[in-house]
Protein backbone atom coordinates (compact mmCIF):
# COMPACT_ATOMS: atom_id res chain seq x y z
CA UNK A 1 0.00 0.00 0.00
CA UNK A 2 1.08 3.85 -0.60
CA UNK A 3 1.11 6.26 1.73
CA UNK A 4 -2.21 8.88 2.04
CA UNK A 5 -0.46 11.98 1.64
CA UNK A 6 1.28 14.03 3.59
CA UNK A 7 0.19 14.43 7.46
CA UNK A 8 -2.27 17.19 8.64
CA UNK A 9 -2.03 16.51 12.61
CA UNK A 10 0.76 16.97 15.57
CA UNK A 11 0.61 15.43 18.61
CA UNK A 12 1.99 17.53 21.17
CA UNK A 13 4.77 15.30 23.03
CA UNK A 14 6.40 15.49 19.83
CA UNK A 15 6.47 19.64 19.13
CA UNK A 16 9.46 21.76 18.55
CA UNK A 17 10.83 23.46 21.99
CA UNK A 18 10.51 26.74 20.38
CA UNK A 19 6.36 26.03 21.01
CA UNK A 20 5.46 26.77 25.27
CA UNK A 21 2.46 24.65 25.58
CA UNK A 22 2.23 21.74 27.50
CA UNK A 23 2.62 18.81 26.00
CA UNK A 24 0.14 16.63 28.32
CA UNK A 25 -2.64 19.12 28.04
CA UNK A 26 -4.09 17.67 25.03
CA UNK A 27 -3.70 15.34 22.80
CA UNK A 28 -2.87 17.46 19.44
CA UNK A 29 -1.80 20.84 18.46
CA UNK A 30 -1.72 23.34 15.72
CA UNK A 31 0.89 21.74 13.04
CA UNK A 32 2.74 24.44 11.09
CA UNK A 33 1.82 24.59 7.36
CA UNK A 34 4.54 24.31 5.13
CA UNK A 35 6.28 27.64 4.25
CA UNK A 36 9.34 29.88 4.75
CA UNK A 37 10.19 28.12 7.66
CA UNK A 38 11.30 24.55 8.70
CA UNK A 39 8.55 22.62 11.17
CA UNK A 40 10.85 22.53 14.09
CA UNK A 41 12.17 26.14 13.87
CA UNK A 42 8.65 27.69 13.80
CA UNK A 43 5.56 28.54 15.51
CA UNK A 44 1.88 28.81 14.23
CA UNK A 45 -0.06 31.99 14.13
CA UNK A 46 -3.23 30.53 16.29
CA UNK A 47 -0.13 29.35 18.98
CA UNK A 48 0.90 32.90 19.00
CA UNK A 49 -2.34 34.28 19.55
CA UNK A 50 -3.95 31.92 22.07
CA UNK A 51 -1.16 30.14 24.26
CA UNK A 52 1.56 33.24 23.95
CA UNK A 53 -0.47 36.67 23.72
CA UNK A 54 -3.77 35.02 25.29
CA UNK A 55 -5.59 37.17 23.13
CA UNK A 56 -7.93 34.28 22.08
CA UNK A 57 -9.59 31.48 24.28
CA UNK A 58 -10.14 28.78 21.67
CA UNK A 59 -9.83 28.09 17.87
CA UNK A 60 -12.72 29.64 16.92
CA UNK A 61 -11.63 33.20 18.22
CA UNK A 62 -7.94 32.93 16.53
CA UNK A 63 -9.99 32.27 13.28
CA UNK A 64 -12.03 35.30 14.18
CA UNK A 65 -9.36 37.63 14.69
CA UNK A 66 -7.64 36.50 11.61
CA UNK A 67 -10.60 36.76 9.13
CA UNK A 68 -11.05 39.83 10.23
CA UNK A 69 -8.23 40.65 9.05
CA UNK A 70 -5.92 41.87 12.15
CA UNK A 71 -2.91 40.23 11.96
CA UNK A 72 -0.30 41.47 9.47
CA UNK A 73 2.85 39.40 9.09
CA UNK A 74 6.12 41.16 6.94
CA UNK A 75 3.58 43.71 5.85
CA UNK A 76 1.41 41.58 4.26
CA UNK A 77 -2.19 40.30 5.93
CA UNK A 78 -2.11 37.15 7.14
CA UNK A 79 -5.76 34.56 7.58
CA UNK A 80 -4.17 30.98 7.63
CA UNK A 81 -4.15 29.66 11.55
CA UNK A 82 -1.26 27.43 10.71
CA UNK A 83 1.15 30.21 8.86
CA UNK A 84 4.69 29.26 10.63
CA UNK A 85 6.76 32.41 12.33
CA UNK A 86 10.41 32.10 12.27
CA UNK A 87 13.38 34.42 13.29
CA UNK A 88 13.19 38.11 12.13
CA UNK A 89 9.80 37.73 11.44
CA UNK A 90 7.56 41.20 12.13
CA UNK A 91 4.05 40.74 13.46
CA UNK A 92 1.69 43.79 13.26
CA UNK A 93 -1.75 43.90 15.15
CA UNK A 94 -2.69 47.36 13.99
CA UNK A 95 -5.86 47.56 16.44
CA UNK A 96 -4.20 47.28 19.88
CA UNK A 97 -0.82 49.37 18.33
CA UNK A 98 1.25 46.68 19.09
CA UNK A 99 4.21 45.39 16.99
CA UNK A 100 6.65 42.50 17.95
CA UNK A 101 9.46 40.99 16.14
CA UNK A 102 10.61 37.05 16.22
CA UNK A 103 13.85 36.39 18.17
CA UNK A 104 16.17 34.04 19.70
CA UNK A 105 15.87 34.08 23.61
CA UNK A 106 18.50 32.43 25.67
CA UNK A 107 17.64 28.48 26.32
CA UNK A 108 13.59 29.21 25.18
CA UNK A 109 13.88 29.14 21.28
CA UNK A 110 11.82 31.57 19.77
CA UNK A 111 10.20 34.52 21.11
CA UNK A 112 8.20 37.78 20.43
CA UNK A 113 9.62 41.22 21.44
CA UNK A 114 8.14 44.54 21.28
CA UNK A 115 9.51 46.55 18.77
CA UNK A 116 8.52 50.48 17.34
CA UNK A 117 6.02 50.90 14.31
CA UNK A 118 8.66 52.48 12.64
CA UNK A 119 11.06 49.20 12.73
CA UNK A 120 7.73 46.94 11.24
CA UNK A 121 8.93 48.48 7.76
CA UNK A 122 12.05 47.10 7.78
CA UNK A 123 13.56 43.50 8.04
CA UNK A 124 16.76 41.43 8.02
CA UNK A 125 17.22 38.39 5.96
CA UNK A 126 20.33 36.36 5.69
CA UNK A 127 21.49 34.92 2.32
CA UNK A 128 21.48 31.10 1.84
CA UNK A 129 22.93 30.14 -1.62
CA UNK A 130 23.02 32.45 -4.72
CA UNK A 131 21.55 30.71 -8.12
CA UNK A 132 22.27 31.91 -11.33
CA UNK A 133 19.02 32.54 -13.44
CA UNK A 134 18.32 33.53 -17.21
CA UNK A 135 19.75 36.24 -18.80
CA UNK A 136 22.86 35.95 -16.35
CA UNK A 137 21.18 37.11 -13.92
CA UNK A 138 21.76 35.95 -9.77
CA UNK A 139 19.02 35.29 -7.67
CA UNK A 140 19.47 35.65 -4.21
CA UNK A 141 17.89 32.62 -1.66
CA UNK A 142 17.38 34.12 1.63
CA UNK A 143 16.69 32.37 5.02
CA UNK A 144 12.93 33.14 5.04
CA UNK A 145 11.97 31.53 1.36
CA UNK A 146 12.22 34.37 -0.10
CA UNK A 147 14.07 35.03 -3.52
CA UNK A 148 15.20 38.37 -4.79
CA UNK A 149 16.59 38.90 -8.15
CA UNK A 150 19.66 41.62 -8.43
CA UNK A 151 19.73 43.92 -11.32
CA UNK A 152 22.67 43.74 -13.96
CA UNK A 153 24.64 46.18 -12.61
CA UNK A 154 24.52 44.29 -8.74
CA UNK A 155 25.10 41.12 -10.62
CA UNK A 156 28.60 42.18 -11.82
CA UNK A 157 30.06 43.78 -8.68
CA UNK A 158 29.57 40.49 -7.17
CA UNK A 159 29.05 42.44 -3.56
CA UNK A 160 26.40 39.60 -1.95
CA UNK A 161 27.80 36.53 -0.43
CA UNK A 162 26.46 33.44 1.24
CA UNK A 163 26.15 34.35 5.34
CA UNK A 164 25.72 38.10 4.44
CA UNK A 165 22.89 39.64 5.84
CA UNK A 166 21.10 42.12 3.94
CA UNK A 167 17.91 44.42 5.28
CA UNK A 168 15.24 44.88 2.87
CA UNK A 169 11.74 46.89 3.20
CA UNK A 170 8.35 45.54 3.67
CA UNK A 171 6.77 44.43 1.94
CA UNK A 172 8.17 45.44 -1.35
CA UNK A 173 11.51 44.03 -0.11
CA UNK A 174 13.84 46.49 -1.98
CA UNK A 175 17.23 45.93 -0.80
CA UNK A 176 18.16 49.19 1.84
CA UNK A 177 21.67 47.70 3.33
CA UNK A 178 23.90 44.51 3.58
CA UNK A 179 25.53 43.33 6.62
CA UNK A 180 28.86 41.41 6.16
CA UNK A 181 29.99 38.41 8.24
CA UNK A 182 33.35 39.51 8.91
CA UNK A 183 35.42 40.98 12.37
CA UNK A 184 33.87 43.71 14.12
CA UNK A 185 30.26 43.62 12.82
CA UNK A 186 27.69 42.73 15.39
CA UNK A 187 26.51 38.83 15.28
CA UNK A 188 23.47 37.10 17.13
CA UNK A 189 23.53 32.97 17.47
CA UNK A 190 21.05 31.19 15.89
CA UNK A 191 21.53 27.79 17.38
CA UNK A 192 23.59 25.83 19.31
CA UNK A 193 24.38 26.04 23.25
CA UNK A 194 24.42 29.60 22.99
CA UNK A 195 21.03 30.26 21.14
CA UNK A 196 20.37 33.74 22.05
CA UNK A 197 23.54 35.28 22.48
CA UNK A 198 24.57 38.57 20.83
CA UNK A 199 27.56 40.72 20.23
CA UNK A 200 30.33 41.77 18.40
CA UNK A 201 32.77 39.06 15.81
CA UNK A 202 36.19 38.92 17.52
CA UNK A 203 37.43 36.26 15.49
CA UNK A 204 36.68 33.95 12.51
CA UNK A 205 38.89 30.61 12.55
CA UNK A 206 40.39 30.16 8.82
CA UNK A 207 40.53 26.54 9.47
CA UNK A 208 37.82 24.24 8.19
CA UNK A 209 34.61 24.92 5.95
CA UNK A 210 31.92 27.13 6.68
CA UNK A 211 30.28 24.13 8.22
CA UNK A 212 32.79 23.57 10.89
CA UNK A 213 35.10 26.48 11.04
CA UNK A 214 33.92 28.60 14.56
CA UNK A 215 33.51 32.16 15.32
CA UNK A 216 33.89 34.38 18.72
CA UNK A 217 31.85 36.20 19.93
CA UNK A 218 32.42 39.36 22.86
CA UNK A 219 28.85 39.30 24.46
CA UNK A 220 28.04 43.17 26.09
CA UNK A 221 28.53 41.06 29.80
CA UNK A 222 31.67 40.68 29.54
CA UNK A 223 31.56 37.37 27.52
CA UNK A 224 33.56 35.36 24.89
CA UNK A 225 32.06 32.63 23.47
CA UNK A 226 32.67 30.28 20.70
CA UNK A 227 30.29 28.98 18.12
CA UNK A 228 29.75 27.45 15.13
CA UNK A 229 30.21 30.04 11.43
CA UNK A 230 26.92 29.05 10.35
CA UNK A 231 25.36 29.67 13.59
CA UNK A 232 25.84 33.46 13.08
CA UNK A 233 23.46 36.05 11.79
CA UNK A 234 24.96 39.36 11.28
CA UNK A 235 22.37 41.89 12.73
CA UNK A 236 24.36 45.09 11.91
CA UNK A 237 28.23 46.40 11.00
CA UNK A 238 28.93 47.80 14.58
CA UNK A 239 25.74 47.57 16.80
CA UNK A 240 22.59 46.14 16.00
CA UNK A 241 20.32 47.84 12.97
CA UNK A 242 17.40 46.51 14.35
CA UNK A 243 15.69 45.51 17.74
CA UNK A 244 17.32 42.31 18.79
CA UNK A 245 16.08 41.99 22.50
CA UNK A 246 13.87 43.35 25.14
CA UNK A 247 14.36 46.74 26.68
CA UNK A 248 14.80 46.28 30.30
Amino acid sequence: MTKGGGKRHLKRYVISKHIPIHKKAYKYTVRPAPGPHAADDCIPIAILLRDMFHYARNMSEVKRILFERNVIIDGKVKTNRKHPLGFMDVVSLPKMQKHYRMVYALKQGLRPISIKEAETKEKLCQIKNKTAIKDGLIQLNLHDGRNIVLSKGATTTNSYFTHDTIKISLPDQKIVERYELKVGNYGFVTSGRWMGKHGTIEEISTHGTKMTKTVTLSTPEGENLVTLYRYIFVVGNKTPSVTIAEEK
